[in-house]
């Protein structure tokens, strides 16, 4: 059996399950597998680099963005940035004087450099797994290791089994079961 598409997995994941009454259900195991994998791995095939232009020192992260790799500031001689916590950046340049930033942090989406600086930031970072769907039917993932997500969607099934039936109708906050390591 060849797994090269979203349709394909879809099918396969059904072959597996033999449960018809769980075709529906397929598109979120499938769903919660990449979540899982999105939190776990952190392979080369998930580096992106990306030019961000800060303004008042603070840049937005890409939307795919999971976590840095290296934050370089690319003025006339490139600055490779250390990172720091949220806290001591704002303890060490209360002012946010201009200058060529030394170090940076990350407060939610946004990315702070200090001291501060408009010039280009280069950021290489983890990105999301591309969602596999109907309009996006492949992935590198998928196209290397379909047995993967084949594994990973029976499993986050398997979980779902061990869910009480007041969580799995919305009522109790049900997370993933790929975060146990009962399943």
């Amino acid at each position: 059996m060849s797994i090269t598409t979203y349709t394909e997995l879809q099918t396969a994941v059904t072959s597996w399950l033999a449960r018809s009454d769980l075709t529906a259900s397929i598109p979120d195991f499938i769903t919660l597998f990449e979540a899982a994998a999105n939190r776990r791995l952190r392979v080369r095939q998930m580096e992106a680099s990306i030019n961000l232009t800060p303004s008042s020192g603070a840049a937005a992260l890409p939307a795919d963005y999971l976590a840095w790799r290296r934050v370089t500031w690319t003025g006339s001689t490139r600055v490779e940035l250390a990172y720091v916590a949220p806290s001591y950046l704002q303890a060490a340049y209360p002012s946010s004087p201009s200058d060529t930033p030394r170090i940076f942090t990350i407060e939610g989406a946004t990315l702070k450099v200090r001291p501060v600086s408009d010039t280009a930031l280069e950021l290489l970072y983890y990105q999301k797994i591309p969602a596999l769907s109907d309009g996006n039917p492949a992935n590198w993932l998928l196209d290397a290791h379909p047995d993967l997500y084949l594994f990973g969607a029976l499993a986050e099934r398997r979980c779902s089994r061990s869910i009480p039936t007041r969580l799995r109708s919305g009522r109790g906050g049900a997370t993933s079961c790929s975060r146990k390591s009962t399943c």
